[in-house]
């Protein structure tokens, strides 16, 4: 393979065409892919499907309001499961207690494991390395980023537009740009293809 990688210009999100997940059923291996206009999460091993409408990941629930009977500025925020969509508020000057509308803000982040941002499933292709998490949405991701730590000699492409911070070569974290990390990442990155 090359010694050489120019930065083709693409953006995290741009490669989160389709993502690889830990099946919800079976924890076998499922793939989240574009469905007529939506997305579609398909089981290889168990044959599971389903639709978006369940969020697996973390989600926190927000409550920021004012107290109904003394006016004071009440807020609250909690770790939720499901699609919780209340949380109660107890106001510290007066004491009244009321359910309030939350909003729900999911992470992408789950048990340490990075997760996709349709069902937030852990991805499959993850793996720590030392104290930090290396991971990929998809098998095209996982080449890209192969490419890029196999190449001595990184140059960012002439085509790039847009700026440079949002582009994905621009933003990764050290532990993998590092050259004296290269041979152990590619290991890595060699242990994933074939999960």
């Amino acid at each position: 393979m090359t010694e050489r990688f120019a930065d083709p210009g693409v953006s995290l999100y741009q490669l989160a065409t389709h993502f690889i997940v830990h099946c919800p059923k079976c924890d076998g291996k499922a793939q989240v892919l574009p469905f007529n206009g939506s997305w579609k999460l398909t089981c290889s091993k168990c044959f599971h499907v389903e639709l978006p409408g369940h969020w697996y990941g973390s989600m926190t629930a927000y409550v920021s309001v004012k107290c109904r009977v003394c006016h004071q500025s009440i807020s609250r925020s909690a770790e939720v499961t499901g699609e919780w969509a209340k949380l109660k508020v107890k106001c510290d000057e007066c004491g009244d207690e009321c359910e309030y509308e939350a909003k729900i803000s999911r992470h992408y982040m789950h048990h340490g494991l990075m997760c996709d941002s349709v069902f937030g499933l852990p991805l499959w292709l993850q793996k720590e390395f030392r104290s930090d998490l290396f991971w990929a949405f998809n098998y095209e991701h996982l080449s890209l980023l192969e490419q890029y730590v196999r190449a001595k000699l990184r140059e960012r492409g002439i085509e790039n537009k847009g700026s440079k911070n949002s582009l994905m070569f621009s933003r990764l974290p050290t532990f993998i740009t590092s050259a004296k990390n290269r041979g152990e990442i590619l290991k890595l990155i060699e242990e994933l293809s074939v999960k």
